[in-house]
């Protein structure tokens, strides 16, 4: 599928591109980063996430690291294999030996790691033959040097020889005459130059015509003059000789080496594919980091459902200013597919409807999301969005001008698998008659079974937004108090612009505020009054809601403190009696000690009396099943509870009993009249659809759940 051009620049996909292109290596792993596409289909897409997890992992494992190779573009390379007498140089050869290098290090890992990361061996198990390129290529490049190795070829072998001979020879002379030249005071304060790869004295013009050589050049003002020995001159001649002849043994070296690796050019084209697509994976691991980023879970029907989403962009640059970050739930599906967010101006309402378009976008590209774990997403085969004042001074082209061709984009476009992003949804012409086109393009996209996410200040879009079974209302959360943002997204009610009240808190005069309301029909501030009371209500429940959670909490880890307790009081029950059973042996063996003591007659022997006990006993243990054994290390048990530990029992059951009288409630049906928990504005049932109700407070209709609900 298609990235719309216009969307992609309305959600600022381009910028997550760039941001993701600087943690490519290789040149063509940047271009594909910033040319970013979606995915064919989900299943592709799916196995994409499954390998990033796999990288990711080993990223954050201290045993494991993946090699992370840079590609050099080898394109000039693969060229010159394709025709028939093209050459190599050697910078040709050296990106094509460093991409094998490169290569065998991951396909090293991979099979070194095939159980502990799969998805990585099967990704380069394609991959073979590189042993031979190199053994190609290490056959005439030095490895360290990264140059052409002096036994290449004999004829090479012996080119160099030579010349290294012939070196030293010149270097020897030149030297001897430096020194010379020096002592007569004839050498300028360089003493010595390199012009046309040769050794030159650097003699002061007053005195080059007592030195023997020949004259290489003058410096610019001519004060000093540049002379070759003249016993280097033929020396010098036959090392020219030897470069023209190292050159063309160079050729044809590499002219053979060319035809060797004509063969492997699939096998290269395979090598530099491999790296660049490792290269683009672990940037996108890399990003991730930045903005907390994790692989979603995946649904194969259209169902979105987000925890803590984030606009990345938002999250990136507030962590350079050590800002925090509101994530905000997300939920769309068959039943919910249109979503629309009304409130303030400046409360958010716009970067959470550019978080959906991005977000989803960074989904279908394959990237890692800013999201709780526990969410997931789903496919969409198209993504539009209208977005911020696009009016075009080339066209002559007004703001609402260009939103109407826009939309009709969109009526010729979307479909069931389509994601509107409408931003200001109607604006941009009169209000009224902005309002009532609004409304009919509303109703044409809804019909065609679309899914949105919409932004308006227009109630009859938001009174619309009621009446339909699969569209519902929701607004930017709003401190009344204080008449602040709070940058939170609530679903269920429509939310007030505040105009009034956040223009009385910012100076405002009260008697223009009432001449503006003057001119403002009594419905439409009634149904604002509605909408802030509303918001004020879901603020307070919500609030309640909160409470209501931590003292469940509380109550559940009293309950786990009581059945600690009792588990403990049983344990000592069970120690108590054992000691006890063992005390009691004891008096009783010692009694009938004791009375053989006060009957004790020196005339009579002590012993029989002892072992006459001692039988008994002795019988007795084993006649009993489970005798009473001595233990020298059973300790006398504490007493039971004192009276602050029986009163926190008391308390802990109290407890207990209240929540279970609390949880008991009459089923809520149609035509019941009931209340937001903690609330006081009663409403009636009008629809009960699975978890989900619809109550009608007044002449408003909004959508809740069961679980928000109470009997008035």
């Amino acid at each position: 599928m298609q990235l719309d051009q216009q969307t992609k620049i309305d959600l600022e996909f381009d910028t997550i591109c760039e941001l993701l292109a600087k943690y490519c290596k290789s040149t063509k792993a940047k271009e594909l980063a910033l040319n970013l596409k979606f995915f064919a289909d989900i299943d592709l897409l799916e196995r994409e996430f499954e390998l990033l997890e796999e990288i990711q992992n080993i990223h954050q494992a201290d045993s494991l690291s993946l090699p992370h190779p840079s590609s050099e573009d080898i394109d000039g390379a693969l060229k010159l294999l394709r025709v028939e007498n093209g050459v190599l140089i050697l910078d040709e050869l050296i990106k094509i030996y460093r991409l094998c290098i490169g290569t065998k290090e991951l396909i090293k890992f991979s099979r070194d790691n095939k159980i502990v990361a799969p998805l990585i061996y099967e990704a380069c198990a394609h991959i073979d033959r590189i042993d031979d390129v190199l053994d190609i290529i290490k056959s005439v490049l030095n490895e360290k040097e990264l140059g052409i190795k002096d036994d290449a070829s004999k004829a090479l072998y012996e080119i160099r020889n030579q010349f290294q001979s012939n070196k030293k020879e010149i270097n020897k002379n030149f030297d001897k005459a430096l020194r010379h030249y020096r002592s007569e005071g004839f050498l300028a304060d360089t003493e010595q130059s390199m012009l046309e790869n040769r050794r030159v004295l650097s003699v002061l013009s007053s005195y080059k015509k007592r030195v023997k050589g020949r004259v290489v050049g003058i410096s610019t003002k001519g004060v000093v003059t540049h002379i070759e020995p003249a016993v280097n001159g033929e020396m010098n001649i036959l090392q020219d000789q030897l470069r023209i002849q190292e050159h063309h043994e160079l050729h044809l070296i590499f002219s053979r080496i060319t035809d060797e690796l004509r063969s492997q050019r699939n096998n290269l084209k395979a090598f530099q594919r491999l790296l660049v697509r490792f290269d683009v994976y672990n940037a996108k691991v890399r990003f991730a980091d930045t903005y907390a980023g994790v692989r979603p879970k995946i649904n194969r029907h259209t169902k979105m459902y987000w925890e803590q989403a984030i606009h990345p962009l938002l999250k990136i640059k507030n962590n350079e200013l050590g800002l925090s970050t509101i994530g905000q739930q997300i939920e769309l599906d068959t039943e919910t597919r249109f979503l629309v967010i009304s409130g303030p101006n400046a409360g958010g309402k716009s970067i959470t409807l550019k978080t959906v378009g991005l977000v989803q976008m960074m989904f279908q590209s394959g990237l890692f999301l800013p999201l709780n774990s526990n969410s997931q997403c789903c496919w969409f085969d198209n993504i539009y969005s209208d977005i911020g004042d696009n009016q075009s001074i080339e066209n002559q082209l007004s703001t609402y001008s260009y939103r109407i061709n826009r939309m009709k984009f969109f009526l010729e476009m979307a479909n069931e698998n389509s994601l509107l992003l409408l931003d200001e949804f109607g604006s941009g012409s009169d209000p009224e008659l902005g309002g009532a086109l609004a409304e009919v393009f509303y109703e044409e996209l809804y019909n065609r079974n679309t899914f949105a996410v919409i932004t308006t200040h227009y109630t009859n879009i938001k009174i619309l937004t009621a009446t339909l079974a699969q569209a519902v209302n929701a607004c930017m959360l709003f401190d009344t108090k204080n008449l602040k943002p709070l940058y939170e997204l609530s679903v269920g009610q429509p939310g007030s612009s505040f105009t009034f009240e956040v223009a009385q808190y910012n100076g405002i005069a009260p008697e223009l505020l009432d001449k503006a309301k003057a001119k403002v029909s009594e419905s439409k501030i009634q149904i604002d009054k509605l909408s802030a009371s509303l918001q004020k209500e879901k603020s307070k429940f919500q609030q309640v809601n909160t409470e209501a959670i931590q003292a469940k909490a509380k109550a559940k880890a009293m309950v786990t403190t009581y059945d600690n307790k009792l588990t403990t009081l049983a344990e000592k029950q069970i120690t108590q009696i054992k000691y006890f059973e063992q005390q009691n042996k004891f008096v009783s063996m010692g009694k009938k000690i004791f009375e053989q003591i006060k009957k004790y007659d020196k005339s009579k022997p002590l012993n029989d009396a002892i072992k006459k006990i001692v039988n008994i006993e002795r019988s007795k243990l084993a006649a009993t099943e489970k005798p009473v054994v001595f233990d020298q290390k059973l300790k006398a048990p504490k007493l039971a509870a004192g009276k602050d530990e029986k009163k926190e029992i008391k308390k802990i059951e109290k407890a207990i009993e209240v929540r279970k009288e609390e949880n008991v409630q009459k089923p809520i049906e149609l035509g019941d009249t009931v209340r937001l928990k903690n609330q006081t504005q009663s409403g009636k049932v009008t629809a009960i659809k699975g978890k989900k109700v619809s109550v009608v407070i007044g002449n408003f209709t909004f959508k809740t759940t069961l679980s928000e609900l109470e009997h008035y």
